[in-house]
């Protein structure tokens, strides 16, 4: 049967495998939705605009935001990437010769997502005040984003930390990086033929469908250093442990509302902008090392 299928063209298999991706994904989330835990008989979906939740609401809803990123990421991916190559895992886990090691390249990712926070935040603050000083303070895309960040620090702010691990860091960055890094980038380098516009865009979308235009500017910067992650492990997990590394920290970080203070603010103008700057420089510097260690292999 897996012959017959692959003796088609691509663009037929990628219709059919679009077709399945969307049957299953949407079957699936009724399936999560018809069983999703419930808090005075109502579930996740309820409770997205309160602006007060407890434990059990905070659990339905990190129920269906998990629900939505498998059905809306990993299910669709999966399925892509085995309507496209006869064994995805090979694409997904390539062994190759390496001049960083797989383990100190962990190691050094683990550094880098405790590093980049300065960094990150003046990316942020950059983008933000840029906007605003267009749309204005009072836009109403402004005031959705308050909303929608008080509403995920209130989220956040639990003593479910395990569970918020699991639901707002483990389970983006596996989903996350399989579909955009694993899939995406992988038939842009083929349709480019280019890895560098390929990562270049992948990181473009990868920031455009978090749907967030304020944080817009650090999620692209993300996008691009995770994509030269992959492109040089070429092993997919290498740039989900980094995505969970730096989502983990944000998590643990939001959890302690005294640590997360400042840890919202390091970087920026108001607070140690050289940490920023310095932040960036050495993230950048990083990102050039793979390439220059790419050019080589």
């Amino acid at each position: 049967m897996f012959d017959k299928f692959f003796q088609q063209s691509i663009t037929i298999r990628i219709l059919c495998g679009c077709i399945i991706a969307t049957t299953i994904s949407f079957l699936l989330f009724a399936v999560f939705y018809a069983i999703a835990p419930t808090s005075n008989g109502l579930n996740g979906l309820n409770f997205l605009s309160h602006n007060t939740l407890n434990n059990d609401e905070r659990w339905c809803v990190l129920y269906i935001l998990s629900a939505e990123t498998i059905c809306i990421f990993l299910v669709p991916s999966l399925i892509l990437l085995t309507a496209l190559y006869r064994n995805p895992s090979e694409i997904l886990h390539k062994n190759t010769q390496q001049q960083i090691q797989t383990s100190t390249l962990i190691i050094i990712l683990i550094l880098l997502a405790i590093t980049n926070i300065p960094g990150v935040n003046l990316l942020s603050e950059i983008n933000t005040q840029s906007l605003l000083a267009i749309i204005g303070e009072d836009s109403t895309q402004w005031l959705n984003f308050l909303k929608k960040e008080a509403f995920t620090e209130n989220l956040v702010s639990s003593d479910m930390l395990l569970t918020n691990i699991v639901c707002m860091a483990l389970i983006p960055a596996v989903c996350e990086e399989l579909f955009f890094r694993g899939f995406l980038q992988t038939i842009a380098i083929s349709v480019f033929r280019n890895a560098h516009i390929a990562i270049v865009s992948t990181a473009l979308i990868f920031s455009i469908l978090h749907g967030d235009i304020f944080n817009l500017v650090p999620r692209f910067a993300l996008g691009v250093f995770l994509g030269y992650v992959y492109l040089y492990s070429r092993k997919i997990v290498i740039p989900m442990l980094a995505h969970f590394f730096h989502n983990a920290l944000v998590v643990c970080a939001a959890s302690k509302s005294d640590l997360s203070t400042v840890l919202d603010t390091i970087g920026t103008t108001d607070n140690k902008p050289l940490l920023g700057i310095a932040s960036l420089l050495i993230l950048t510097g990083f990102v050039i090392l793979l390439i220059k260690k790419l050019r080589t292999n």
